[in-house]
Protein backbone atom coordinates (compact mmCIF):
# COMPACT_ATOMS: atom_id res chain seq x y z
CA UNK A 1 0.00 0.00 0.00
CA UNK A 2 0.79 4.01 0.15
CA UNK A 3 0.86 5.42 3.17
CA UNK A 4 0.89 8.78 4.19
CA UNK A 5 1.94 10.43 7.43
CA UNK A 6 2.17 14.37 8.76
CA UNK A 7 4.18 15.99 11.49
CA UNK A 8 3.97 19.77 11.22
CA UNK A 9 5.48 20.64 8.12
CA UNK A 10 6.68 17.28 7.25
CA UNK A 11 4.11 15.12 5.40
CA UNK A 12 5.66 11.70 4.97
CA UNK A 13 4.75 9.19 1.85
CA UNK A 14 5.67 5.79 2.57
CA UNK A 15 5.68 2.85 -0.40
CA UNK A 16 4.37 0.45 2.58
CA UNK A 17 5.09 -3.17 1.05
CA UNK A 18 8.07 -4.32 2.93
CA UNK A 19 7.81 -8.19 3.24
CA UNK A 20 8.58 -7.87 -0.61
CA UNK A 21 11.16 -5.22 -0.50
CA UNK A 22 8.87 -2.80 -1.17
CA UNK A 23 7.90 -3.72 -4.91
CA UNK A 24 5.23 -1.85 -6.46
CA UNK A 25 1.99 -3.51 -7.33
CA UNK A 26 -0.43 -1.85 -10.48
CA UNK A 27 -2.57 -0.92 -7.29
CA UNK A 28 0.17 0.62 -5.38
CA UNK A 29 1.19 2.69 -8.94
CA UNK A 30 -2.08 3.66 -9.17
CA UNK A 31 -2.27 4.67 -5.63
CA UNK A 32 0.35 7.06 -5.64
CA UNK A 33 -1.27 10.16 -7.41
CA UNK A 34 -3.86 10.02 -4.06
CA UNK A 35 -1.40 10.31 -2.03
CA UNK A 36 0.68 12.67 -3.56
CA UNK A 37 -2.99 15.39 -3.84
CA UNK A 38 -3.62 14.61 0.05
CA UNK A 39 -0.20 15.67 1.27
CA UNK A 40 -0.49 18.95 -1.15
CA UNK A 41 -4.02 19.57 0.18
CA UNK A 42 -3.11 18.97 3.82
CA UNK A 43 -2.96 22.40 5.80
CA UNK A 44 0.42 23.14 6.90
CA UNK A 45 2.56 20.63 4.86
CA UNK A 46 5.21 22.52 3.30
CA UNK A 47 7.98 19.53 2.64
CA UNK A 48 7.13 15.76 1.32
CA UNK A 49 9.76 13.33 2.37
CA UNK A 50 9.41 9.80 0.17
CA UNK A 51 10.74 6.74 1.43
CA UNK A 52 9.92 2.83 1.63
CA UNK A 53 8.70 1.03 4.90
CA UNK A 54 11.31 -0.89 6.67
CA UNK A 55 15.05 -0.63 6.58
CA UNK A 56 15.08 -3.70 4.01
CA UNK A 57 14.64 -1.55 0.80
CA UNK A 58 13.61 2.21 -0.30
CA UNK A 59 11.66 0.19 -3.31
CA UNK A 60 12.49 -2.77 -5.50
CA UNK A 61 10.78 -1.64 -8.57
CA UNK A 62 7.52 -3.24 -10.35
CA UNK A 63 6.32 -6.48 -9.12
CA UNK A 64 7.62 -7.90 -11.85
CA UNK A 65 5.69 -11.68 -10.53
CA UNK A 66 2.90 -9.23 -11.50
CA UNK A 67 4.31 -8.34 -14.93
CA UNK A 68 4.83 -12.14 -15.62
CA UNK A 69 1.10 -13.13 -14.80
CA UNK A 70 0.06 -10.03 -17.40
CA UNK A 71 2.23 -11.79 -19.79
CA UNK A 72 2.10 -10.04 -23.55
CA UNK A 73 -1.30 -8.91 -23.01
CA UNK A 74 -1.04 -5.42 -24.83
CA UNK A 75 -4.19 -3.95 -22.87
CA UNK A 76 -2.87 -4.95 -19.17
CA UNK A 77 0.78 -3.50 -19.77
CA UNK A 78 -0.63 -0.42 -21.61
CA UNK A 79 -2.63 0.18 -18.56
CA UNK A 80 0.46 -0.90 -16.24
CA UNK A 81 2.42 1.83 -18.19
CA UNK A 82 -0.31 4.54 -18.12
CA UNK A 83 -0.35 3.89 -14.25
CA UNK A 84 3.60 3.98 -14.25
CA UNK A 85 3.75 7.49 -15.50
CA UNK A 86 0.60 9.00 -13.80
CA UNK A 87 2.39 8.25 -10.51
CA UNK A 88 5.95 9.71 -11.17
CA UNK A 89 4.16 12.79 -13.31
CA UNK A 90 2.22 13.48 -9.79
CA UNK A 91 4.85 13.43 -7.71
CA UNK A 92 6.86 15.60 -10.57
CA UNK A 93 4.04 17.81 -10.89
CA UNK A 94 4.03 18.48 -6.79
CA UNK A 95 4.36 21.80 -5.75
CA UNK A 96 5.36 21.19 -2.57
CA UNK A 97 9.47 20.04 -2.43
CA UNK A 98 10.13 16.58 -2.47
CA UNK A 99 12.85 14.71 -1.21
CA UNK A 100 13.57 10.93 -1.47
CA UNK A 101 15.14 9.30 1.67
CA UNK A 102 17.31 6.25 -0.19
CA UNK A 103 17.19 3.60 2.45
CA UNK A 104 18.26 0.33 1.07
CA UNK A 105 18.38 -1.02 -2.17
CA UNK A 106 16.28 1.83 -5.06
CA UNK A 107 15.77 -0.49 -8.01
CA UNK A 108 13.70 -0.18 -11.60
CA UNK A 109 10.73 1.93 -10.97
CA UNK A 110 11.40 2.99 -7.48
CA UNK A 111 14.79 4.95 -9.21
CA UNK A 112 12.23 6.43 -11.49
CA UNK A 113 9.98 7.72 -8.44
CA UNK A 114 13.09 8.77 -6.98
CA UNK A 115 14.19 11.03 -9.92
CA UNK A 116 10.88 12.53 -9.84
CA UNK A 117 12.13 14.00 -6.36
CA UNK A 118 14.02 17.39 -6.05
CA UNK A 119 16.66 16.46 -3.44
CA UNK A 120 17.54 12.29 -2.90
CA UNK A 121 19.33 11.22 0.49
CA UNK A 122 20.78 8.21 0.14
CA UNK A 123 22.57 5.71 2.71
CA UNK A 124 25.92 4.39 1.76
CA UNK A 125 25.05 0.65 1.51
CA UNK A 126 23.00 1.77 -0.85
CA UNK A 127 22.55 0.00 -4.81
CA UNK A 128 20.90 1.59 -7.41
CA UNK A 129 20.11 0.00 -10.44
CA UNK A 130 17.46 -0.03 -13.47
CA UNK A 131 17.28 -3.87 -14.67
CA UNK A 132 15.02 -3.29 -18.04
CA UNK A 133 17.38 -4.91 -20.14
CA UNK A 134 18.28 -7.54 -18.20
CA UNK A 135 14.34 -8.75 -18.43
CA UNK A 136 14.02 -6.93 -22.14
CA UNK A 137 11.60 -4.58 -20.68
CA UNK A 138 11.15 -1.01 -22.65
CA UNK A 139 11.95 1.89 -20.39
CA UNK A 140 9.57 4.52 -21.01
CA UNK A 141 10.38 7.46 -22.88
CA UNK A 142 8.88 9.74 -19.88
CA UNK A 143 11.20 7.82 -17.44
CA UNK A 144 14.20 8.33 -19.65
CA UNK A 145 13.90 11.54 -20.26
CA UNK A 146 13.94 12.17 -15.93
CA UNK A 147 17.59 10.12 -16.39
CA UNK A 148 18.98 11.81 -18.83
CA UNK A 149 17.80 15.10 -17.06
CA UNK A 150 20.17 13.98 -14.19
CA UNK A 151 22.91 11.42 -14.97
CA UNK A 152 23.05 13.51 -19.06
CA UNK A 153 22.44 11.36 -22.43
CA UNK A 154 25.89 9.08 -21.64
CA UNK A 155 25.25 8.48 -17.88
CA UNK A 156 21.39 7.47 -19.16
CA UNK A 157 22.52 5.29 -21.40
CA UNK A 158 25.23 3.53 -19.36
CA UNK A 159 22.22 2.92 -16.38
CA UNK A 160 19.85 1.45 -19.25
CA UNK A 161 21.98 -0.72 -21.32
CA UNK A 162 24.33 -1.93 -18.98
CA UNK A 163 21.24 -2.57 -16.43
CA UNK A 164 24.30 -3.11 -13.56
CA UNK A 165 23.93 -2.28 -10.16
CA UNK A 166 25.55 0.99 -8.88
CA UNK A 167 27.03 1.77 -5.38
CA UNK A 168 26.11 4.97 -3.78
CA UNK A 169 29.21 6.65 -4.27
CA UNK A 170 28.82 6.05 -7.73
CA UNK A 171 25.26 6.88 -7.91
CA UNK A 172 26.47 10.30 -6.57
CA UNK A 173 28.94 11.00 -9.24
CA UNK A 174 26.23 10.17 -12.00
CA UNK A 175 24.07 12.73 -10.35
CA UNK A 176 21.76 10.19 -9.62
CA UNK A 177 21.34 10.94 -5.66
CA UNK A 178 22.47 14.53 -4.22
CA UNK A 179 23.80 13.56 -1.23
CA UNK A 180 25.50 10.38 0.59
CA UNK A 181 25.62 9.46 4.39
CA UNK A 182 25.21 6.88 6.61
CA UNK A 183 22.54 3.94 6.62
CA UNK A 184 21.22 5.35 10.19
CA UNK A 185 21.48 9.06 9.02
CA UNK A 186 19.40 8.86 5.82
CA UNK A 187 15.99 9.43 7.53
CA UNK A 188 16.94 11.95 10.45
CA UNK A 189 18.87 14.28 7.58
CA UNK A 190 16.19 13.84 5.37
CA UNK A 191 13.82 15.15 7.65
CA UNK A 192 16.41 18.10 8.71
CA UNK A 193 16.75 19.10 5.03
CA UNK A 194 12.58 19.09 4.79
CA UNK A 195 12.26 20.98 8.29
CA UNK A 196 15.40 23.68 6.74
CA UNK A 197 13.10 24.03 4.02
CA UNK A 198 9.60 24.11 5.38
CA UNK A 199 11.18 27.06 8.27
CA UNK A 200 11.65 29.13 4.65
CA UNK A 201 9.19 31.38 2.68
CA UNK A 202 6.86 28.54 1.08
CA UNK A 203 5.60 30.88 -2.24
CA UNK A 204 9.35 31.45 -2.53
CA UNK A 205 10.29 27.81 -2.51
CA UNK A 206 7.51 27.07 -4.68
CA UNK A 207 8.05 29.57 -7.21
CA UNK A 208 12.17 28.39 -7.01
CA UNK A 209 10.83 24.63 -7.85
CA UNK A 210 8.23 25.97 -10.69
CA UNK A 211 10.68 27.99 -11.96
CA UNK A 212 14.04 25.18 -12.16
CA UNK A 213 11.42 22.40 -13.89
CA UNK A 214 10.51 24.81 -16.28
CA UNK A 215 13.84 25.40 -17.56
CA UNK A 216 14.88 21.98 -17.28
CA UNK A 217 12.16 20.97 -19.14
CA UNK A 218 11.92 24.10 -21.36
CA UNK A 219 8.38 23.99 -21.92
CA UNK A 220 5.49 26.43 -21.46
CA UNK A 221 5.60 25.90 -17.78
CA UNK A 222 7.88 28.93 -17.78
CA UNK A 223 5.21 31.61 -17.53
CA UNK A 224 3.68 30.24 -14.56
CA UNK A 225 6.75 30.35 -12.73
CA UNK A 226 7.32 33.55 -13.51
CA UNK A 227 4.16 34.28 -11.89
CA UNK A 228 4.75 32.56 -8.70
CA UNK A 229 8.48 34.78 -9.00
CA UNK A 230 5.71 37.70 -8.96
CA UNK A 231 3.45 37.11 -6.55
CA UNK A 232 6.39 36.39 -4.16
CA UNK A 233 7.68 40.69 -4.11
CA UNK A 234 3.95 40.93 -3.22
CA UNK A 235 3.29 38.80 -0.88
CA UNK A 236 3.32 39.31 3.49
CA UNK A 237 6.03 36.80 3.88
CA UNK A 238 8.11 39.41 1.75
CA UNK A 239 7.10 41.84 4.25
CA UNK A 240 7.74 39.80 6.78
CA UNK A 241 11.10 38.60 5.59
CA UNK A 242 12.03 41.89 5.25
CA UNK A 243 10.79 42.84 8.43
CA UNK A 244 12.26 39.95 10.76
CA UNK A 245 15.69 40.76 9.06
CA UNK A 246 15.37 44.16 10.49
CA UNK A 247 14.73 43.04 13.58
CA UNK A 248 16.97 40.42 14.04
CA UNK A 249 14.89 37.65 14.49
CA UNK A 250 13.46 34.60 12.60
CA UNK A 251 11.07 34.87 10.40
CA UNK A 252 7.28 33.73 11.40
CA UNK A 253 5.86 32.69 7.13
CA UNK A 254 2.34 31.70 6.33
CA UNK A 255 2.12 31.07 2.68
CA UNK A 256 0.14 34.04 1.84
Amino acid sequence: MIRTETDGAIGWLIIDRPGQRNALSTAMWADIPRAVRTLCETDGVRAIILRGAGNTAFAAGADIGELQRMGSDPAALADFEEKFEAAQASLEACPLPVIAAIKGPCMGGGLALALCCDMRVAGDDTSFAIPAARLGLGYAAPAVARLMRAAGPAGAFEVLATARRYAADEALTRNLVTEVVGTDDVFPRAEALARQIAANAPLTVRAAKATITALTRQDDSLQQAEELIMRCGSSADFAEGRQAFMEKRPPRFTGE
